[in-house]
């Protein structure tokens, strides 16, 4: 099932690259739980598939030219860890921006994700814990 899963989460971020998030929602449940990264300074916590249209609308909102590049996406145990990095430039000042960002995504049922964590680094999302969001 590990990779089923993976394959799930492959085809979710390429929904999402090619029509944006309305295109990449169908892979995620509806009652989906969207844990931000540490350190993020909006809400900690997306639910359901308006949750993740907020958070998502957040960054069309604060940067230009947002891309998100996959680097790598694994099983580990019953979760996928997903490591890209993010590039563009934050709107009105131009200032560029790369960020590793890590996502560990659990919680699969109905052959939908259930389940995302964030972290602002690759390292941060390899070692997440496997627990229960919060």
């Amino acid at each position: 099932m590990s990779q089923e899963n993976v394959e799930l989460v492959r085809r979710s971020f390429e929904a999402h690259r090619a029509g944006g998030i309305e295109a990449s929602l169908a892979f995620y449940a509806d009652d989906l739980i969207w844990e931000a990264a540490p350190g993020w300074v909006e809400d900690r916590i997306y639910r359901g598939h308006d949750g993740v249209r907020k958070l998502d609308a957040i960054f069309l909102e604060s940067f230009e030219d947002y891309v998100l590049e996959l680097h790598e996406l694994r099983a580990v145990g019953d979760r996928v860890l997903a490591l890209f990095e993010a590039t563009g430039s934050i709107k009105d000042s131009g200032a560029p921006i790369r960020q590793p960002i890590g996502i560990v995504l659990s919680g699969f049922r109905d052959g939908k994700i259930g389940e995302v964590r964030s972290f602002f680094g690759w390292q941060e999302a390899r070692d997440a814990p496997d627990d229960q969001l919060r």
